[in-house]
């Protein structure tokens, strides 16, 4: 067994096979507090079945109970291959901690499944912290003024899943990690450290294949999923945001067709009686708001009082589309109408955006309109198609079983589908929510797809659960204020190099958190940060006479500096707090690094 298997099966112990996770930690960012299972459950305590996602992160109010993946599709014999979350309750799960076996059975032991029974912290800090140790080796001033209490690794870095039992049939390599020696493999006493997205992020393996599926009571795919929550401090445009990362896996031998991928959401703003949903179809967001202006507690639910938010799960990166040598062309259908990579002249790059949504009820009139309870009616929720396989029909409910109706891919989109790409071409006066905000409790289900899923394939995703609050205006104010945070967020994602055109997660083309050293060609090292009133500015490439630039968060010059030498120390004190910009010129190069002024 090697080292990381060994590490993990000693630090966690393993007290006999168990089916069900139990472990999970808590992103406490940015001002959510968000608990994120080993299985991939998303919101619940399931200590108490209360909820345990909460903004603003020391209020009792919390916009979302429970989310999670949907992943299902046709084998080659027909057969409904599908596994899915919902609420996480005992002895209801299609997920599990752990790798599957690359050896294409895509199997796991129970053992092994134990091991990986948590959830992993990383903070921003702490590797920018370690890059800054393993830099300053050699330099007993370079330790002294960075670390003066000394240095000790994580504990998180030393636990890190890089690597997985090679002899066990498992994959050489798991979570990322920059290999700092190059030498590869995962050894943080050299230098090598967690990659991670964010100021802070999380960490689970899982995968559908340990046990039954006694949630969707679906046959098994062989998926492992990788799933990085991250968030980012000190940005306005990504305030109460919460990221997700994913990397999913076929590890089975199975080719599937017609396959869906789903982001399930019980979104609950507040007390979930009044609550009302919709779809941003330009936005690729699913949402919920409150139905009047007033959000009173209920059902031991805390409720948001007056000016209620709103509350919306974005995709911001879908499944690519199956190749075809080709740069597809935008035109008003799905999935180019909302996906990205379209018309840029570059081949077999155009992703999924939000292809389809729906909803279901808690408390419904029709049975053919409630949650889920089979395979077969999960996968239909996937394809907007109800429990009795009536299609998703547009207006009224979304429901009617007249001969003639007009087939709707999206529930409730207002007046966002103006070209009419979610009815066939054709466009629909404007669709909002038109259900009893009493008592229905609505569920909804943004997904991508279809497409085909291979032995091996890998797919990357990436969605956002994001949170706006206006200061007047009633409920239908905080949707326009979440419709602005949104718009904020695509642009800030399309910005980071990678984020969205790269199908495998890649440490060096991605920008990490607002600490993170991002430097082209020359290491840009920036302590302490947090910074007060000074911030010291080292690389081994600065010369006396070179220009240090500072800018504000909208790009604004604050300060301009002379170095002194390869640390150079600036005074920040007439800076307001906030995030900052660093940016190094007439050295052999360029770089720049980010810093928050406390």
């Amino acid at each position: 067994m090697d080292r990381s298997a060994t590490l993990l099966l000693t630090l966690f112990g393993l007290t006999g096979p168990a089916l069900v996770a139990q472990n999970f930690a808590e992103l406490n960012i940015n001002d959510v507090r968000a608990r994120f299972h080993s299985n991939g459950l998303i919101g619940p305590d399931l200590s108490t079945g209360g909820h345990a996602f909460f903004v603003p992160a020391e209020a009792n109010t919390s916009p979302l109970f429970s989310s999670g993946l949907w992943l299902g599709g046709l084998s080659e014999d027909g057969s409904l291959k599908l596994a899915a979350h919902l609420f996480g309750n005992p002895g209801e799960s299609d997920f599990f901690p752990g790798p599957l076996t690359t050896t294409g059975d895509g199997s796991i032991t129970p053992e092994v499944s134990a091991a990986y029974d948590q959830v992993w912290t990383i903070q921003q800090s702490d590797v920018v912290a370690h890059r800054t140790f393993t830099l300053c080796q050699g330099d007993p001033d370079c330790i002294e003024a960075a670390f003066p209490d000394g240095y000790t690794i994580p504990a998180s870095f030393l636990s890190w899943p890089a690597e997985g039992n090679v002899e066990a049939g498992y994959a050489a390599y798991l979570a990322p990690f920059l290999d700092w020696d190059g030498d590869g493999t995962y050894d943080p006493s050299s230098g090598d450290h967690p990659c991670v997205l964010g100021d802070q992020a999380l960490y689970a393996i899982f995968n559908d294949k340990l046990g039954a599926h006694e949630q969707s009571h679906g046959f098994p795919i062989g998926l492992e999923v990788h799933m990085m929550p991250f968030a980012y401090s000190g940005i306005p445009a990504l305030e109460q945001t919460v990221f997700v990362h994913y990397q999913v896996i076929n590890r089975g031998s199975q080719t599937l067709e017609n396959f869906h991928i789903g982001h399930f959401a019980d979104l609950e703003v507040g007390c979930n009686a009044d609550d009302v949903v919709g779809t941003d179809v330009g936005r690729n967001m699913v949402y919920a708001a409150n139905g009047d202006d007033n959000d009173q507690d209920c059902a031991g639910d805390t409720g948001y009082g007056t000016q209620p938010p709103a509350f919306g799960m974005v995709v911001l990166k879908g499944p690519l589309l199956e190749p075809d040598l080709e740069d597809n062309t935008t035109y008003p259908v799905i999935p180019s109408y909302n996906g990205h990579g379209y018309d840029d002249g570059i081949i077999d790059n155009e992703r999924h955006g939000l292809s389809s949504s729906s909803y279901f009820l808690r408390q419904s009139p029709l049975a053919q309109m409630s949650d889920p309870e089979n395979a077969i009616q999960y996968f239909n929720y996937l394809r907007s198609i109800w429990k009795n396989n009536r299609e998703q029909s547009y207006g009224g409910t979304g429901y009617t079983e007249e001969s003639q109706y007009m087939r709707s891919l999206y529930m409730f989109p207002g007046d966002s589908d103006p070209a009419g790409v979610g009815t066939d071409g054709v466009p629909q006066t404007s669709w909002s929510n038109s259900l009893d905000p009493a008592n229905e409790d609505p569920r909804v289900l943004a997904t991508m797809g279809p497409g085909t899923l291979l032995p091996g394939d890998e797919m990357s995703l990436l969605v956002a659960y994001v949170y706006a609050r206006a200061e007047s205006g009633g409920a239908l104010a905080s949707v326009s204020a979440l419709q602005q945070r949104v718009d904020s967020i695509h642009t800030f994602v399309g910005t980071i190099p990678g984020m969205l055109d790269q199908n495998m997660f890649d440490c060096s083309m991605l920008s990490l958190g607002t600490s993170e050293i991002t430097a082209s060609s020359i290491d840009l090292l920036l302590f302490p940060v947090p910074a007060g009133d000074r911030i010291t500015i080292q690389s081994a490439a600065l010369r006396p006479g070179d220009v240090i630039l500072v800018y504000d968060c909208r790009g604004a010059l604050v300060g301009r500096y002379g170095a002194t030498g390869t640390r150079t120390t600036v005074e920040l004190s007439g800076l307001a707090p906030g995030v900052y910009s660093v940016r190094t010129t007439g050295t052999p190069g360029q770089a720049s690094a980010r810093f928050i002024k406390e």
